[in-house]
């Protein structure tokens, strides 16, 4: 079913973009443009929400909705392509019809924001997005934060009301991280992965320009918004209103419970062995592996991507690449000077990151701190261990 609508909204949409493509008509007073917002979904790629523009004039027998959001499964390199940041979104066209089916498929709620432009404004919006349109426009470098399909209608906005325009909601005085935080709640593990991803940048206190690069705060700030001594919306309803939502209670896994019971695991290994002689190596080297391949991701991101969000990432601390190799090397007989000094640097700045864990310009995920103590704890213990193999 799902792939089926999506086929629909394919076909419809290169119809729609062939139209306007060799339509220039301009709007009459009876046309009309509304802020579209569709609420958060279950799946990741939609967990954010989505913004559309819908321009409606029944006089010129104009009806379609322009979307900044589109981007091709298709695309050669596809997945590299937006790890590095280099994927090309769209702006695409359709009916309102079928945003409404895809809300109603999803179970997400679709509202409508009626605003009050005077027909210059409508015409001067409706002209950019028309030359927006053409193959040769229609690309841009998507950036979540910066630049995404709602910042591309705030910016539009802007610009053709320029100072006018007033955004008089003021912003909520907290972080784009804490943003990610509030709407990822529901999905702990893709929370965590992305607060691996993310570096200090996104610790940043969002303005009300970077709140509005999520859809429902680029909707609440459009409520408040004057354009001169008028209110930009001159009414607000759904287009369909999802059903609420049951909550369920229940145990879950979370991150902080896998990584405090690695820890603790760990730790009473490392105790065992030094009673017993119990074997931990292959426990650490799969560990040194895991975080090891962790930091290869982010120093990727940081230094080979495009993407600004995900450069000063002090997570690669305590995931250091290097890693990889060392994990391979331990308990290895005669133990070198050099694994002894890395073990010895790598350990120290373990146990400095967990000193200044709450005061550093990154917030770091809660499930982190187990990992960083774990290695604090174990790289002070295998510089003893190898240093007693060498005697």
């Amino acid at each position: 079913m799902r792939l089926k609508l999506l086929l629909v909204l394919c076909i419809c949409s290169f119809l729609v973009n062939v139209s306007l493509a060799q339509s220039r008509t301009q709007l009459s007073d009876q046309a009309k443009i509304s802020l579209l917002t569709m609420a958060p979904g279950d799946q990741l790629h939609s967990g954010f929400g989505h913004t559309a523009l819908w321009i409606k004039d029944p006089l010129r027998r104009i009806d379609v909705v322009f979307n900044y959001g589109v981007f091709d499964f298709d695309t050669p390199n596809f997945y590299l392509k937006f790890m590095r940041g280099k994927l090309d979104y769209k702006l695409g066209a359709g009916r309102v019809g079928y945003l409404i089916a895809e809300a109603r498929h999803d179970e997400r709620s679709l509202i409508e924001q009626e605003l009050d432009f005077t027909l210059a404004e409508k015409n001067a919006i409706y002209d950019f997005l028309l030359e927006n349109i053409k193959p040769e426009n229609r690309y841009y470098k998507y950036d979540f934060f910066y630049d995404n399909c709602a910042t591309r209608f705030r910016d539009l906005f802007e610009d053709v009301l320029g100072d006018q325009l007033e955004w008089r909601r003021e912003a909520e005085g907290i972080t784009m991280r804490d943003y990610l935080d509030i709407y990822l709640d529901d999905k702990p593990w893709q929370d965590f992965g992305i607060d691996l991803v993310l570096g200090a940048p996104t610790d940043k206190m969002a303005t009300k320009s970077d709140e509005m690069f999520l859809p429902d705060l680029l909707m609440y700030h459009t409520d408040s918004a004057f354009v001169g001594n008028r209110k930009l919306v001159k009414q607000k309803k759904f287009l369909y209103e999802a059903p609420a939502e049951v909550e369920t209670s229940g145990f879950q896994i979370l991150p902080k419970h896998i990584t405090w019971m690695l820890c603790l695991l760990g730790i009473f290994l490392s105790v065992r062995h030094f009673k017993s002689k119990l074997n931990d190596v292959l426990f650490n080297r799969i560990l040194f592996v895991i975080t090891g391949l962790v930091g290869w991701i982010i120093f990727f991101l940081w230094f080979l991507s495009d993407h600004g969000a995900t450069i000063n990432n002090w997570n690669i601390i305590w995931a250091m690449p290097l890693n990889v190799f060392f994990a391979f090397m331990l308990f290895k007989k005669p133990a070198k000077n050099w694994h002894t000094l890395y073990y010895g640097i790598f350990g120290v700045s373990c146990f400095m990151l967990l000193g200044f864990f709450y005061v550093l310009p990154q917030s770091f995920h809660p499930a982190v701190f187990p990992i960083i103590l774990y290695f604090t704890f174990k790289s002070f213990n295998l510089l003893y261990r190898t240093k007693k193999m060498n005697v």
